[in-house]
């Protein structure tokens, strides 16, 4: 915990207003005069030792962020306790000090607007929750690494400043667009992509097998026409009906600098890898939102591919993976294969630029993230962006990259 104190514009004023009076004084010793400048370095000696024993006794700690989304403000919350059985801390503020390089280069906007968090009292022996917003940042691991305290209590013109180190590793996430409502639909209703049969019993409509009757069976299942007459009843079991599944491939095997696409369009090579990122993520919450089991494999990369599952944690565990993703590497010459080769399922290959029919399937779709404006749902995504009204290309430039 480091200490310091800090003056600011108006306690500069209140200073040199302070030595004005004391030459005063000097000059001409008179008691109002002299009682005026006793008053004023009396209260300038009270705000420097009330602040400090306020914030000695602050603990702050940060409260576990797991993951934030690429480009939306991230909120942050702080455990505030005072551990003083006697002194209440009165108008604090939180802010994180994002000072160091590397955070700074995970910023999308330098100088983007943030809120610190706030406190006007806690108790003596009181702990009380804050939280602060901080500006978006790209996709990748955030290490925040201190928390700054901020009071300027009573007075106002000089700031006590501590420090605490506080380091954590937040997880970004890649961005997450809503699609067109009819693309997820015309992708998992194909031959491939359709309704399966499970190899389990469940509430499905195809026959499964056939057993005894038992309590609590329905009349509608009973087997009437039985192979052999006797005194035993018995039920039709239906089979459990699985959900369309899809298989995500993210091609990303190709060396940036090979990569084939039109120069005139406002974005690099480096820019068109992270959309077609951010069309992965996209399209397996679409997926989830759907129902349907998803799967995701990343061509260039020694991850292995995750199978085909839905559920919450199933796409924070796809979104993990998508969010380490370090482009910077180098990357592999062979494809990775899906994993289970004869799976039945739905394949759609995102490609960073032109679209190369052999890193897939033959019947898989392949889009390119080139114009992954066509596959986002404007409508949807129109009150989020009401600030401003930018085109189709200005959106995809900026709010995408």
């Amino acid at each position: 915990m480091m200490m310091r104190y800090h003056i600011n514009l108006s306690g500069i004023l209140f200073v040199v207003l302070t030595l004005l009076v004391g030459l005063a004084a000097a000059q001409r010793p008179n008691n109002l005069v002299v009682w005026g400048f006793g008053v004023l370095l009396a209260m300038i000696l009270i705000s420097g030792v009330v602040s400090a024993k306020m914030v000695r006794n602050l603990r702050v700690t940060r409260l576990e962020t797991r993951s934030a989304s690429s480009g939306s403000p991230l909120m942050v919350k702080y455990l505030v306790e005072n551990r003083s059985r006697k002194r209440s801390v009165f108008a604090i503020r939180l802010q994180e000090v994002l000072t160091s390089r590397p955070i700074r280069e995970r910023l999308v906007t330098r100088g983007a607007n943030r809120s610190d968090g706030w406190l006007s009292r806690i108790a003596p022996g009181e702990s009380q929750v804050c939280d602060a917003v901080l500006p978006p940042f790209h996709r990748g691991a955030l290490q925040l690494e201190r928390v700054r305290v901020v009071t300027a209590f009573p007075f106002g013109f000089i700031d006590r400043r501590v420090d605490f180190e506080l380091e954590q590793e937040i997880l970004v996430q890649p961005t997450i667009h809503p699609l067109k409502s009819d693309l997820i639909r015309s992708v998992s209703q194909g031959e491939l992509g359709g309704i399966g049969v499970s190899s389990r019993p469940g509430p499905g409509e195809d026959f499964f097998s056939i057993r005894e009757f038992k309590p609590g069976d329905s009349v509608r299942q009973v087997f009437w026409k039985r192979p052999q007459a006797n005194d035993d009843l018995l039920v039709i079991q239906r089979s459990e009906s699985t959900p369309p599944r899809v298989r995500v491939m993210l091609d990303l095997s190709e060396d940036p600098s090979k990569l084939r696409f039109d120069s005139k369009r406002n974005f690099d090579a480096r820019q068109l890898e992270e959309r077609a990122i951010t069309m992965a993520a996209s399209l397996c919450a679409c997926a989830e939102n759907e129902g349907l089991e998803f799967g995701l494999t990343v061509h260039g990369f020694d991850d292995r591919p995750l199978p085909l599952r839905r559920g919450y944690w199933h796409l924070q565990r796809l979104l993990a993976g998508l969010a380490v993703l370090d482009l910077t590497e180098a990357r592999a010459m062979k494809a990775v294969q899906p994993a289970n080769a004869s799976e039945r399922c739905a394949v759609v290959v995102v490609h960073p630029a032109r679209i190369n029919p052999d890193r897939g399937p033959s019947h898989a779709w392949h889009w390119s993230a080139t114009r992954i404006e066509e596959f986002l749902d404007l409508e949807s995504i129109e009150d989020l962006q009401s600030h401003s009204s930018p085109g189709p290309d200005v959106l995809a430039d900026e709010v995408l990259a």
